[in-house]
């Protein structure tokens, strides 16, 4: 017998966004194993996915809008068999909350999942034609309205806390059966392997180390190491490489790594951010050098599993010194970063308070 039918509203199709992924994508067997129900429905069709970060195309991401509605649209007969919908950020990307309030009128269970400060508005150069309809003010009127409200981090939580007082931390994590190394970390002779692992969106912090890698480099011989789906372009560094993301290879793109590096800019919509990169590395037994904003201070033990430094040049370059010099060190901080991680950002763990919201 289910427990209950969960709708999944989205903005991208399912397996290609790492926020949804690791979010609330691999949750999905463990709600399925406690007898409910899933149903995932993205906004987003793969045909938009493929050119909505591109510049330009204006004509076929207005198509790909309007066949996101129609989508939306075509649910709407069918929710009264649902009986609970989890929304991750919004139920579109613009306009104001029609779905939302047809949700609330028809008194669906919601819970409302916020993982980023979309409240704050930003603009993307790719997208800043739909900046002027994206209705920013909605996200608090549905946490108001929603039964439960995830929050990724503290910082979150505490804006959540204005609207709703049923706010719980839901941080991001990792599944250890995917996110693991494929033999025992041990030190070499080699060379130590510094490295990045992000998207377009997040590629322009790493012009917070661009000067402090240039300056390392001067002293001591390393790898650079960045996976993205853009090439951001380094190659004034002698050991530069750059290894475009795929799924397939994600986990070994990201275990030659000894030393990972999760440098944000210090702005508001930084202190919305998880620290998933931390997360990552440290769950494949990579410390991590980490600006000290937001909850990189969650994430990474000063000292410990890592570095957390102001956004200060010489801060950066000492600690990767530090690190590079002492090679047994840097092992010993992974092995600490390990199990950090996975005494709080894993599946297993966070899996029980998954289920808890739909209980």
């Amino acid at each position: 017998m289910t427990r209950g039918r969960i709708l999944i509203l989205c903005n991208y199709p399912p397996g290609i966004i790492a926020g949804q992924r690791f979010r609330f994508e691999q949750y999905i067997p463990a709600l399925r194993e406690a007898g409910f129900e899933v149903d995932q429905r993205s906004f987003w069709d793969s045909e938009t996915m493929a050119i909505l970060y591109k510049q330009g195309h204006t004509a076929a991401k207005i198509r790909g809008v309007i066949r996101g509605f129609a989508r939306r649209a075509r649910l709407l007969p069918n929710l009264a068999q649902y009986d609970h919908v989890f929304m991750h950020l919004e139920a579109a990307p613009i306009g104001p909350p029609v779905i939302e309030g047809v949700l609330f009128a028809l008194k669906k269970r919601v819970v409302y999942d916020v993982d980023d400060a979309v409240f704050i508005p930003t603009t993307s150069s790719a997208n800043w034609l739909a900046a002027p309809f994206r209705f920013r003010s909605k996200v608090a009127w549905t946490a108001k309205h929603s039964a439960r409200v995830t929050a990724v981090n503290e910082y979150i939580r505490v804006w959540a806390a204005q609207h709703s007082d049923r706010v719980k931390v839901l941080p991001t994590t990792i599944d250890t059966r995917y996110h693991r190394r494929s033999a025992p970390r041990t030190a070499v002779g080699r060379p130590l392997r510094i490295g990045w692992t992000g998207t377009h969106s997040t590629a322009r912090y790493l012009e917070l180390v661009r000067p402090v890698l240039d300056e390392l480099r001067r002293t001591h011989d390393f790898r650079f190491r960045v996976i993205c789906d853009v090439d951001p372009d380094f190659s004034e560094l002698p050991g530069y490489e750059f290894v475009k993301w795929t799924k397939a290879t994600e986990i070994a793109d990201l275990e030659c790594i000894d030393i990972g590096l999760m440098p944000v800019v210090d702005e508001t919509s930084s202190l919305g951010k998880v620290g998933f990169k931390a997360i990552q590395y440290g769950a494949l037994e990579i410390p991590t050098v980490a600006s000290d904003i937001g909850s990189g201070r969650d994430v990474v033990q000063d000292g410990v599993t890592g570095y957390l430094v102001e956004n200060d040049a010489s801060a950066w370059l000492d600690r990767l010194r530090r690190m590079l010099d002492d090679a047994a060190g840097t092992l010993e901080m992974g092995r600490a970063a390990y199990r950090h991680i996975t005494a709080t950002y894993t599946v297993d763990v966070q899996t029980p308070n998954y289920v808890a919201l739909f209980d």
